[in-house]
């Protein structure tokens, strides 16, 4: 994964600070190997074995890890199977929900159509009325006392008989329209009971489907947030793993380097054990040929070490300033302090071996103190770094550059430029991360300022 999550970086930050432990003492060593090169081996001895039962830890834990990223992503593809079976069956409720509104489209339609015949029969039926309510008024008016019918004034029993068929004829033609006032009526009352059955059913109908449409895409809902959940676990249970991973080999790497700085140290112990076999020699060799000189001779004789050096060489000699007086090399707000913290991981209490810096990147670093670079150049975790001596066993160390302002070997003062802030190396963010070392052990750089 390109993401390098804080957890891994805290690990790497110490894991390397070990190895740049080893590097800078053997970097700055000037002294001859004696007793104190036997107690550094011991020590990096030690600290082969405790990095080999870190390997072995951190084994076991993605061992564990592994193990749980195949039970969440056993239960993710469990939730992903029923998320699938409810999209169908959401897909499915929706497509009722939209027959039942097309369903209920069409009968709408026919009710309105219905709705247009009611008002067309219901002007007819107002229209027969109002034609046999006036038919019923002239008949009564007709027949009021001292009137008489038209046709009972006829002037002979022809006109009577025609009369007479006209009068039957009002009467039938009354008596059709009365019954055609009932039929329309029996439609208009048909019509609106079906009107209100079919608008009663749709309604009840699109409800329904409506409510499961609904119901289903609750669970819908319900099932995504599981499995979003399942998912942000595994995501989690994923970087836990790239973390113990990272871990994991950064300890092996301690391993290596560690055994290699071992093997260098016994190199120097076999050399320093051969060339005080080869002073012994040169001793005897030097008392055997001086037996048998005159006393004159032996009181000029040269110094016995062979040196012809009548004073010791200065310890101190070129160095270029003492432990203290340090500025912070560059301006920023300090993020982490030096000291111990728990690992988040493996709970185990772990050095943070200097002071982080946060400042924009290519923000010049100015040399805490006046000294000689020793090292400029790639260093692992700490990216791009430079190492500065300023004598007296003291050493500072500036990391994760974007790019190095000095050299090896140049002679710099106080607060010049040696490089620019970046984040390479093990780093999530621009910063610089500032190290004080006392005789290649780190110290707080606060004891220094």
């Amino acid at each position: 994964m390109d993401v390098l999550p804080h957890l891994r970086r805290a690990s790497l930050r110490a894991l390397s600070a070990l190895a740049l432990a080893a590097a800078v003492l053997l970097t700055a060593a000037v002294a001859p190997v004696d007793a104190q090169s036997e107690a550094d081996l011991d020590a990096v001895q030690d600290r082969i074995e405790e990095a080999e039962a870190e390997v072995q830890r951190l084994g076991g834990e993605l061992e564990v890890s592994l193990e749980q990223l195949d039970a969440i992503l056993a239960e993710q593809q469990a939730r992903q199977a029923a998320l699938t079976a409810l999209n169908d069956e959401l897909a499915a409720a929706e497509a009722e929900l939209a027959d039942r509104e097309r369903t209920l489209a069409a009968t709408t339609a026919q009710l309105e159509s219905t709705a247009e015949r009611l008002e067309l029969t219901r002007g007819e039926l107002d229209a027969a009325r109002g034609e046999y309510e006036a038919r019923v008024r002239q008949s009564y008016i007709s027949a009021r006392p001292g009137q008489s019918l038209p046709v009972l004034s006829a002037g002979d029993a022809a006109d009577f008989a025609q009369a007479t068929t006209y009068m039957e004829a009002i009467v039938s033609r009354d008596r059709v329209v009365y019954e055609e006032i009932d039929v329309l009526q029996a439609r208009i009352a048909a019509a609106e009971e079906e009107f209100g059955r079919l608008r009663a059913r749709q309604d009840d109908q699109r409800v329904a489907a409506a409510e499961e449409r609904d119901r289903v895409a609750r669970l819908v809902a319900d099932q995504q947030e599981l499995l979003a959940e399942v998912t942000a676990q595994a995501e989690d249970k994923r970087r836990v793993l790239a973390a113990l991973e990272a871990d994991r080999e950064s300890a092996e790497a301690l391993v290596s380097d560690l055994e290699a700085e071992s093997a260098q140290i016994e190199r120097e112990l076999a050399a320093a054990a051969e060339q005080a076999r080869r002073a012994a020699a040169e001793e005897a060799t030097s008392e055997t040929v001086g037996r048998g000189q005159s006393s004159e001779a032996s009181a000029s004789s040269p110094d016995p070490s062979g040196s012809g050096d009548a004073t010791a060489a200065d310890p101190d000699a070129g160095s270029t300033g003492g432990g203290g007086g340090f500025i912070i090399p560059v301006g920023g707000r300090i993020s982490s302090e030096f000291g111990y913290r728990t690992h988040p991981i493996s709970g185990t209490t772990r050095l943070h071996a200097g002071m982080d810096i946060a400042a924009a990147g290519g923000t010049p670093i100015g040399a805490a103190g006046a000294g000689t670079v020793i090292f400029a150049g790639w260093r692992g975790g700490y990216g791009n770094a430079v190492i500065i001596d300023h004598g007296r066993g003291v050493a500072t160390l500036y990391a994760h550059q974007s790019r190095l302002g000095s050299t090896v070997g140049q002679q710099v003062s106080q607060g010049q430029t040696i490089g620019y802030v970046g984040t390479t190396g093990y780093s999530t963010g621009n910063h610089l991360h500032w190290e004080v070392r006392v005789n290649g052990s780190p110290v707080n750089p606060r004891g220094h300022m």
